[in-house]
C-alpha cells in the first residue's frame, strides 16, 4: 500500500532484501555503536555484485538501470545506512571512468571496480571548498609522463578502506572561468605521497570510514587523466551528481522507511488511538519514494533530470529528517535509548541534508533551473510530453480553454461572486462534464488519471469551476458503478451532455423510511455546493436496514433549499442547506442496494477526494506560476527578487512540494482508487495548496494581499480544500487507524516491494 510499484522487479532486489533481513539487521547496531568497518557485510555485498551495480556487463558489472540501483540502496538503508555509503562513492568513481574515461581506462579500471578489487571514492571536498567545488586548491602539475598532485581532500568516504579515487584538481590555476582549468584523475594508493591523515568522528553514519587525505607531491601516471584531455574534470564530476543525488534520495527513503516501520511496530501494541502524526509520516514517506523513482526513471530514459534529481534529494532528505524526529518523539524516552534503532536514524538523517550539496544550496540550484528551463511559460511544470497522445491532447485542449476563456474572466467572476455559467457550458461542449461517464452513455469514458489531470488544469484557472466539475463527476462515477440501465438512461446520459448537473453530499440528519414501494425522506443535509443550479442530489440516508443512497431531484416535492451562503472562497458555487420534509421517492431512485448505501457514497467520496487533490494541485500550481513571474519582474536592491536567496529558497520548496502532491494524486489512480492513497493525496495536496498560496502572497508582498492580484483568491480557495469533501484532521485520524490495523494483519510477501 505504501510503496512505489514497478512492473518489472530485478531478482537482485529480493536477494538484497534477504541479505538485509538475515545478516545486516542482526549486526548493524553492534557495528554502528563500535564505529567498526563492516568487513564481513562488505564482502557479502561484493559477492552479490553490488560494487559493479552500474558497471555494464561488458566490463564485468551487473549493468543495472538507475531505478534498480536506487531500490538496492533503499533496501540496504532500511537495515544499515552506512552500507550504502560504501558502494555509493565507489559507484560514482566508476561512473566517471565509464562515461568520461578512454576505452583503455575503462578496460583497465572497470572490471576491477566491478569485482570490488578497486574500492572507489571521490576526492572533491577540501577544507575551504564544499558545495562550491570551483573553489578547490589542489593542484596537479605535469612532469614528463606523470602529474604531481598536492593538496588536501576532506570527507572522503572509503578514504581509509578504499584504494582507487576519482580526484578533481587544478591543472591550470590561471584559467578563467576557473572550472576550465580543472581535470579529473584516477589516483591509486601505494605511493607515500598519498597519506590518510585521520578518520573523522561523526554524529552518525558510523562504520563506514570518512577520512581526510593529504597529497604531498603524489605522482600519478598521465594515463590516469580521465579522458586524456585536461580542463574537462569539472564537467566529469558534475555529470555524476544526478545519479549521486538520486542515491542520496534513495538512502533517505530507506532510513525514513525504517523509522516509520519502527514507529508503526511501537504503536501497533499500544491500546490508545494512534496519533494522526503517523498518517503524516506515511504520506511524506510515500511522496518521497515517488519523487525518487520519478527522477530515477527520467535518468534511465536519458532525459535531462538535474532539476528532478535535485527535487528528489531535497524532498527525500527533509522527509527522512522529519520522520526520524517524529519517530523519536512518538517513542517517548525509549526512543533515545542506544538499544533502539530510532536514535540511530535520528543521528543518520542529517547527513542526507548535507550530502551531494547542502539542501540550502540545492534549493538555490532548483530555483535557478526553474527560471532557466521554464521562465514565464504558464503550465510548464505540468508538461505532459511523456503521456499517451490521446491523454495529452485532451489535457492540452482543456489547458487552452483555461488560458483563453477561463483565466481572463475568473478574477471578475470571483469579485462578483458569480456562477461561471458560460464556462460550464464551454466545458460541456468540450465533453469535460462527461469525463467519467462511459461512452455507452454519451461520455468520454476517461481513466481516472486523465480525469485528475483535467481537474488540475481547470483549477489553475478557477478552483470554483473545478469544484463544479468534480462534484458532478463524483455522482457520475457512483452512477456508472452502481446504477441500473434505467437510471443511467434517465440521469447519466443528460449528465454527460451537460444538460443536467448533479452534486452530492453525505452526513447530516437525513432519515429514510419505507413508504409503500418507495421511500420518504426527513431531515437535512449539510450545506451543499451548487445546490441551486443542479438537477439533483446524491444523498445518503439512515434507514432501519442500514443506509440507503438515493437520487433526489431538486424539484421533488418536500425538498427545500435554504438561502445561498457566502463563503471565504470558491465564490459563485454558493452552498445551500438542503432540507427534506416528507420528500417521497420511488424505488427506482435507490442507487445500489438498500441497506448498503455506503457503497455508492464511498465511490462518490473516492472520486471527490481525487478531485479535491487535483484541484489543490492546480491552485498551488497557479500560485507558484504567479510567484515565479512576479519574482522575475519585481526588483529590489537593484536586481530581480528572484535573484535573492530568500526568494529562491521559497520557490524551490514550492515547486518541489507541488511535484510531490501531483505524484501522490497520480499514484492514487494507478491501481484503482485506493482509499488510503486517496487520503494521503487529499491531505498532502490541500496542505500544499495552503502553504504555497501563502508563500506566493509573501513573495508578492503587499500586492499579493490586494484583490488586483489573484494570489489572495488562491489563498481563500485553498481554505476550502482543507475541509472538503472531508476535513484533513478526520482524514489523518482515519488513515492512522487503518495503518495500525493493516500492520497487525499477516504480511503477504510481494516481490514488487523493496
Amino acid at each position: 500500500m505504501l510503496y512505489y510499484r514497478v512492473s518489472v522487479v530485478h531478482p537482485l532486489i529480493g536477494r538484497v532484501r534477504d541479505f538485509v533481513e538475515r545478516e545486516v539487521r542482526l549486526s548493524a547496531a553492534a557495528l554502528e555503536h563500535a564505529d567498526r568497518y563492516p568487513h564481513e557485510l562488505v564482502a557479502r555485498m561484493r559477492d552479490l555484485g553490488l560494487f559493479g551495480a552500474l558497471v555494464p556487463t561488458a566490463y564485468g558489472g551487473l549493468g543495472l538501470d538507475v531505478t534498480t540501483y536506487a531500490r538496492v540502496v533503499e533496501t540496504l538503508c532500511r537495515g544499515f545506512m552506512s552500507l550504502a555509503g560504501v558502494i555509493n562513492s565507489h559507484t560514482m568513481a566508476a561512473l566517471i571512468v565509464l562515461h568520461h574515461g578512454t576505452e583503455e581506462q575503462r578496460r583497465r579500471f572497470l572490471p576491477r571496480f566491478a569485482r570490488g578489487e578497486a574500492r572507489g571514492g571521490l576526492c572533491l571536498t577540501e577544507p575551504h571548498a564544499g558545495s562550491d567545488v570551483q573553489a578547490i586548491r589542489t593542484v596537479a602539475r605535469r612532469s614528463g609522463s606523470q602529474y604531481v598532485i598536492s593538496g588536501t581532500k576532506m570527507f572522503v568516504t572509503n578514504g581509509r578502506e578504499g584504494n582507487t579515487f576519482a580526484l578533481l584538481a587544478l591543472t591550470d590555476p590561471t584559467a578563467d572561468p576557473r572550472h576550465r582549468g580543472m581535470s579529473c584523475f584516477v589516483v591509486e594508493k601505494g605511493h607515500p605521497g598519498l597519506r590518510v591523515v585521520k578518520s573523522l568522528a561523526k554524529l552518525g553514519y558510523k562504520g563506514v570510514d570518512t577520512a581526510e587525505l593529504l597529497f604531498e607531491d603524489c605522482p600519478v601516471p598521465a594515463a590516469n587523466l580521465v579522458g586524456g584531455v585536461e580542463g574537462r574534470g569539472f564537467k566529469h564530476v558534475m555529470s555524476g551528481l544526478e545519479t549521486g543525488r538520486i542515491n542520496i534520495a534513495a538512502r533517505a527513503v530507506g532510513v525514513a522507511q525504517a523509522a516509520y516501520d519502527d514507529t508503526l511496530a511501537h504503536l501497533a501494541g499500544a491500546p490508545a488511538e494512534p496519533p494522526p502524526a503517523l498518517a503524516d509520516m506515511a504520506t511524506r514517506l510515500d511522496a518521497a519514494r515517488l519523487l525518487t523513482y520519478w527522477a530515477a526513471a527520467m535518468k534511465d530514459r536519458a532525459e535531462r533530470c538535474d532539476l528532478e534529481a535535485g527535487m528528489a534529494k531535497l524532498f527525500a532528505s527533509e522527509t527522512a529528517q522529519e520522520l526520524a524526529v517524529t519517530a523519536l518523539s512518538l517513542h517517548g524516552p525509549a526512543g533515545t535509548r542506544a538499544d533502539r534503532a530510532v536514535e540511530r536514524h535520528y543521528r543518520d538523517t542529517p547527513l542526507m541534508l548535507i550530502g551531494e550539496g547542502t539542501n540550502e544550496i540545492q534549493r538555490t540550484l532548483i530555483a535557478r533551473q526553474l527560471a532557466e528551463r521554464y521562465g514565464e511559460r504558464l503550465g510548464a511544470l505540468t508538461s505532459r510530453e511523456g503521456e499517451a497522445p490521446e491523454r495529452r491532447q485532451m489535457v492540452l485542449a482543456v489547458r487552452q480553454v483555461v488560458d483563453k476563456d477561463v483565466a481572463p474572466v475568473c478574477q471578475e467572476l470571483d469579485r462578483a461572486g458569480a456562477y461561471p455559467a458560460e464556462l460550464v457550458g464551454a466545458l460541456a461542449d468540450l465533453g469535460v462534464l462527461g469525463a467519467m461517464i462511459p461512452q455507452d452513455w454519451g461520455g468520454l469514458g476517461l481513466d481516472v488519471r486523465t480525469y485528475a489531470m483535467l481537474v488540475e488544469e481547470l483549477a489553475r484557472g478557477s478552483a470554483a469551476l473545478a469544484t463544479v466539475v468534480a462534484r458532478h463527476a463524483a455522482v457520475a462515477h457512483a452512477l456508472a458503478r452502481f446504477g441500473t440501465d434505467e437510471q443511467k438512461h434517465r440521469i447519466l446520459a443528460p449528465m454527460a451532455s451537460g444538460a443536467a448537473l448533479w452534486t452530492w453530499e453525505r452526513g447530516g440528519t437525513v432519515a429514510a423510511a419505507r413508504d409503500g414501494d418507495g421511500w420518504r425522506l426527513e431531515g437535512a443535509a449539510p450545506p451543499t455546493d451548487n445546490a441551486t443550479r443542479v438537477a439533483g442530489f446524491l444523498v445518503e440516508a439512515r434507514a432501519e436496514s442500514g443506509s440507503v443512497t438515493l437520487l433526489v431531484g431538486r424539484d421533488t416535492p418536500g425538498v427545500r433549499l435554504g438561502e445561498p451562503l457566502a463563503t471565504l472562497g470558491l465564490r459563485g458555487v454558493d452552498p445551500c442547506a438542503v432540507a427534506f420534509a416528507g420528500a417521497r421517492l420511488a424505488a427506482r431512485d435507490v442507487l445500489g442496494s438498500p441497506g448498503r448505501g455506503d457503497e455508492p457514497i464511498a465511490a462518490a467520496l473516492a472520486l471527490a477526494r481525487l478531485g479535491a487533490a487535483a484541484t489543490a494541485v492546480g491552485v498551488a500550481q497557479a500560485a507558484f506560476e504567479a510567484a515565479l513571474r512576479y519574482s522575475q519582474q519585481r526588483t529590489a536592491f537593484g536586481k530581480p527578487i528572484a535573484h535573492h536567496q530568500a526568494i529562491q529558497l521559497k520557490l524551490a520548496d514550492m515547486a518541489t512540494r507541488i511535484t510531490a502532491a501531483r505524484l501522490l494524486a497520480e499514484a492514487a489512480t494507478e491501481h484503482g482508487l485506493d482509499a488510503d492513497r486517496l487520503k494521503m493525496a487529499k491531505i498532502y495536496a490541500s496542505d500544499t495548496a495552503y502553504d504555497v498560496t501563502l508563500e506566493s502572497m509573501r513573495i508578492h508582498g503587499g500586492y499579493g494581499y490586494t484583490a488586483e492580484f489573484p494570489v489572495e483568491r488562491y489563498y481563500r480557495d485553498a481554505a476550502h480544500l482543507l475541509v472538503a469533501p472531508t476535513g484533513n484532521d478526520a482524514e489523518r485520524r482515519a488513515l492512522a487507524a487503518e495503518l495500525v490495523r493493516a500492520s497487525r494483519r499477516p504480511a503477504v510477501a510481494d516481490p514488487a516491494w523493496p
